[in-house]
C-alpha cells in the first residue's frame, strides 16, 4: 500500500493538494487554483480551514501545520499520510470490511474524531468516503479536509455532497445544523460500506445506521456519546458470552483456544504430513497415482522442493503445492520448484517479503489467487502453459520490476499487479482478452503498456494511480468500453496510440475521450 495523497478528488477543483518535502519530511499541500486564488471568498474558506484544524489536536484528524503564501496564492500545510481514503480501500481491498471490526474500529474512531470536533461547536457537515483516510501500518482513521466545516462564526463556506448530505443540508437549512447532521452522515457511510462490500453488516451496526438516517433529526442518535453507548452495551454483553466460553473452555474445550497458534499449525502440519525433508512437509494425495503434495515448512530459508522422493519405499512425485503452504514464512529467500508441478495454491507464498524470485515450472496454468502478494520477488518467469493470472496474484510485489506474460495467458485478474511500486515493464500477450479492475493500480513508475488487439474487456482503475503513465498503445480495433481507468485529472497527459483506422471511434468513446489519442499504429 502508498500514498493516496487525496490528490484532486473535488470536482469543483477549487484547490489542488499535492506532496512538497519540507526539510527532510513530506507534507500535503493544499493550495487555491489559478483561477480562485484572488477570490476573498476561497481565501477565507482557507484561513478558516486552517483555523480549525490548527485548533484541534485528535489523533484521527490530519495535523494543520501552516498556512502561507507564495506566488501561486495561499497554501496550508499538513502532515503527509500514507495511506487510502475508504473508496479506495474498497476498491483495493473488497475484502477489509466485509471483517466487521475492521467497520467497527473506523466508526470507534470516526466517533472520536467528531465528538472533538462538536465539543468545538463545529460540524464537520461533509462526511464521505473520499474525506475519512485508513492509514497504512494500521488502518487507523484520519479524517481530512476541514474546508466545508460549519462553524457559529463562519457558516457560508460549509459544504456537503449531496449522495451523502442530511435533509437539512440538501435543504440549504443551515439554521437547523448541528452534530445530528454529522450523524446522519455516519449512516451514510455504513450504509456505503455495507452495500459496496457486499456483506450486511451485523445486527447492533446495522440498527446504528437505520437510526442515524432517520430523515427526521429528533429520532436520530443526539450524540456521538450516544453511538458510543451502544457499542459499549453490545461489547459488555460479548463479554458476558466470552466469560461463558472461557469457562466451557477450562471445562474441556479448550482446543478451541489453541486453533489458529503456531502451534496449532505445527501440530496440524505433522498431523496432515507423511514424510519430511530437510524440513519441508509432503503428504500423499493419491497412492493410484503416486502423487504428493507440499504442505508446508518449519523453518527453512532456502525451499528445495523435490520432484520425486520415496514414502514408505514408494516413489511418489510432488504435483501441488497446498494453499497458504508457505504463507508468511518471511524467512524464506529462494525457493526452487520442480517441474512436476500442475497447482500451486492461494497464498502459498504470500507474504514471503524476503523471497527474491521464482521461477514458476511449465504446466501450471494458474497463478492462484494472493498467490504471491506480498513477496519480494524481483524477478519473475511464468510458464508458457499459463493461462491465468488470478486475483492479487503478485499484488504489493515492492520490488517486481520486469515482467514479461506468456503467449496462452488469457486472463488478468482482479489487481493482479496492484500496487508493484517498481514495475517499470509489462509485456502482455496477443491471446490477452481480459484485463481485469484495477490490475496495475499504483504502478507508480510504469510509464508504457502496451494492450494486445484481443483485448476486449479492461476494468475499473486498471492504471489508477500511475502517476507516471505517459504513453498506451492500444491495438484493439474497437475501443474498450470502459468505465474510468485512469483519474480524469490525468487524463489529458496520457496519449493513447491506436490503429489509424480507428482514431475517430476513440475520440468519440466514453472515457477514451479525455486522453490525447493518436492513429499510428
Amino acid at each position: 500500500m502508498s500514498t493516496s495523497e487525496f490528490i484532486n478528488k473535488k470536482s469543483d477543483t477549487k484547490s489542488v493538494t499535492s506532496v512538497v518535502v519540507i526539510n527532510n519530511k513530506k507534507r500535503f499541500k493544499k493550495q487555491l487554483n489559478h483561477t480562485n486564488k484572488d477570490s476573498l471568498r476561497h481565501k477565507a474558506a482557507m484561513y478558516k480551514e486552517f483555523e480549525i484544524g490548527h485548533g484541534i489536536h485528535c489523533p484521527y484528524i490530519v495535523k494543520y501545520i501552516s498556512i502561507s503564501e507564495d506566488e501561486n496564492g495561499l497554501y496550508i500545510l499538513m502532515e503527509h499520510i500514507n495511506g487510502m481514503n475508504i473508496a479506495e480501500k474498497m476498491a483495493m481491498e473488497p475484502e477489509f470490511f466485509s471483517n466487521h471490526r475492521n467497520t467497527e474500529k473506523m466508526l470507534r474512531q470516526l466517533l472520536k474524531a467528531l465528538k472533538l470536533l462538536h465539543e468545538h461547536n463545529i460540524a464537520y457537515l461533509d462526511l464521505k468516503p473520499e474525506n475519512v483516510m485508513l492509514t497504512q501500518i494500521s488502518n487507523d482513521v484520519r479524517l481530512v479536509d476541514l474546508g466545508g466545516c460549519f462553524t457559529d462564526h463562519n457558516d457560508y463556506t460549509a459544504e456537503r455532497t449531496r449522495p451523502f448530505a442530511s435533509p437539512e443540508l440538501s435543504n440549504n437549512d443551515l439554521e437547523k445544523v448541528d452534530a445530528r447532521t454529522d450523524i446522519y452522515g455516519i449512516g451514510k457511510l455504513l450504509q456505503y460500506i455495507e452495500e459496496e462490500s457486499g456483506t450486511p453488516l451485523p445486527k447492533h451496526l446495522s440498527l446504528i445506521k437505520e437510526r442515524c438516517l432517520n430523515e427526521d433529526k429528533k429520532k436520530r442518535f443526539e450524540n456521538t456519546d450516544e453511538i458510543e453507548k451502544v457499542l459499549k452495551r453490545r461489547n459488555r454483553t460479548f463479554a458476558s458470552l466470552t466469560t461463558f466460553f472461557a469457562l466451557l473452555v477450562f471445562a474441556g474445550i479448550g482446543w478451541q483456544l489453541f486453533i489458529g497458534t503456531k502451534y496449532h499449525k505445527l501440530l496440524m502440519l505433522n498431523l496432515n504430513t507423511d514424510t519430511k525433508i530437510e524440513g519441508i512437509h509432503y503428504k500423499i494425495v493419491s497412492k493410484t497415482d503416486n502423487a504428493c503434495m507440499v504442505m508446508g515448512q518449519t523453518d527453512s530459508s532456502n525451499l528445495y522442493i523435490y520432484e520425486h522422493l520415496n514414502i514408505d519405499g514408494q516413489k511418489y512425485t510432488t504435483i501441488e503445492i497446498a494453499d497458504s503452504a508457505f504463507c508468511d514464512c518471511t524467512k524464506v529467500t529462494s525457493v526452487f520448484l520442480p517441474q512436476s508441478l500442475r497447482r500451486i495454491g492461494e497464498y502459498a507464498f504470500y507474504n514471503c517479503k524476503n523471497m527474491a524470485s521464482a521461477t514458476i515450472p511449465e504446466g501450471i496454468t494458474t497463478i492462484e489467487r494472493k498467490c504471491f502478494k506480498g513477496s519480494g520477488v524481483t524477478y519473475l518467469k511464468l510458464p508458457n502453459t499459463l493461462e491465468t493470472i488470478g486475483h492479487a496474484a503478485f499484488a504489493r510485489c515492492k520490488r517486481l520490476k520486469q515482467v514479461v506474460v506468456p503467449e496462452g495467458t488469457e486472463t488478468l485478474g482482479l489487481d493482479a499487479f496492484a500496487n508493484c511500486d517498481s514495475l517499470v515493464s509489462i509485456q502482455l500477450p496477443s491471446t490477452l482478452k481480459t484485463i481485469s479492475r484495477g490490475v496495475f493500480w499504483m504502478c507508480f513508475d510504469l510509464q508504457e503498456i502496451t494492450i494486445p488487439a484481443g483485448v476486449t474487456t479492461i476494468g475499473e482503475y486498471a492504471f489508477f494511480d500511475c502517476h507516471k503513465l505517459q504513453h498506451i498503445y492500444n491495438y484493439a480495433p474497437e475501443p474498450q468500453n470502459l468505465s474510468a481507468i485512469i483519474r480524469r485529472g490525468q487524463a489529458p497527459y496520457v496519449t493513447v496510440h491506436v490503429p489509424a483506422a480507428s482514431v475517430e471511434k476513440y475520440r468519440n468513446a466514453h472515457h477514451w475521450k479525455d486522453m490525447i489519442i493518436v492513429g499510428d499504429l
